[in-house]
């Protein structure tokens, strides 16, 4: 079973030759590339874009073996500021346009927070967040559907599509084969007696077949949230979250997400370690 991994997370920004070389060093053949985060300056944080940048990132990647499966843009699409929130969207609908020229098929994004700062609320959970994050979304797989691409959005806790009950509706009020879900299970995670193996069983259930990729993380739960270790010091049950995966839906996207920095490589030998059997 092969992972991917979050292009940032390796540390190397503004240098897309020395970031391809490095991540096809280490093993990976596919990623989630974000240009706000692995080209900051040259994008500035992502609001800078171009096709011509878009297609030099393909050409160098795909020198390295390396294919985009999925392009990030993370916007806060319900921004309470109406003008960051209409630009939060016009910027989204330009790298839904460009992914193809950065050599992938899906733009991702979660959907905000009623909150700038994205403290934990309540609020985002209220009937009217829920149907502004919506609408929204709605609006933008307009564009994918235009576009010949793939929005896929990713619920979590903290955001108005907070569960796979509330992603479930969503998917049936938008029907269309361009809206797809990224799934984190450990962004669903409400308490310390759950495992991401039953989030995942249930989402598999639920709409099995729209889940574009899989992102995966080790934590331990504090303070009512969950907190990011390394691969392999805390509670997730990753091993058994694969292999289901891998046993649903063999050969999908499944991505190291937020990978700390202490112990980086001892985590990508434990990841490596868990997967060389599945």
């Amino acid at each position: 079973m092969k992972v991917g991994i979050r292009a940032h997370d390796v540390q190397i920004f503004d240098n897309p030759e020395q970031l391809a070389r490095k991540l096809e060093e280490l093993g990976f053949s596919y990623l989630q590339f974000a240009p706000r985060a692995s080209l900051p300056r040259t994008t500035d944080t992502g609001k800078k874009v171009n096709y011509g940048l878009a297609q030099t990132i393909n050409n160098i990647f795909t020198r390295h073996n390396l294919q985009i499966a999925v392009l990030g843009c993370y916007v806060n699409i319900i921004d309470p500021d109406i003008s960051k929130r209409n630009s939060a969207l016009q910027l989204f609908s330009q790298y839904l346009t460009m992914a193809r020229y950065f050599g992938s098929n899906l733009v991702g994004t979660e959907t905000g927070s009623v909150d700038p700062n994205f403290n934990l609320t309540t609020k985002n959970y209220e009937a009217p967040t829920v149907n502004l994050a919506v609408s929204q979304i709605e609006k933008l797989v307009k564009i994918a559907e235009k576009t010949g691409t793939l929005i896929g959005i990713e619920p979590g806790v903290n955001h108005p599509i907070h569960s796979i009950k509330v992603m479930e509706t969503v998917l049936q009020q938008i029907k269309s084969p361009n809206l797809q879900v990224i799934l984190d299970m450990a962004n669903l995670v409400t308490d310390s007696t759950q495992k991401i193996s039953t989030i995942l069983q249930q989402a598999l259930n639920t709409f099995g077949n729209k889940i574009y990729c899989y992102h995966i993380k080790d934590y331990v739960f504090k303070n009512g949230r969950i907190q990011v270790v390394p691969i392999g010091e805390g509670i997730a049950d990753i091993k058994e979250t694969l292999t289901l995966i891998n046993s649903q839906q063999p050969h999908s996207f499944v991505i190291l997400d937020e990978t700390p920095q202490q112990d980086f490589f001892q985590s990508l030998t434990r990841i490596q370690e868990i997967t060389k059997n599945i």
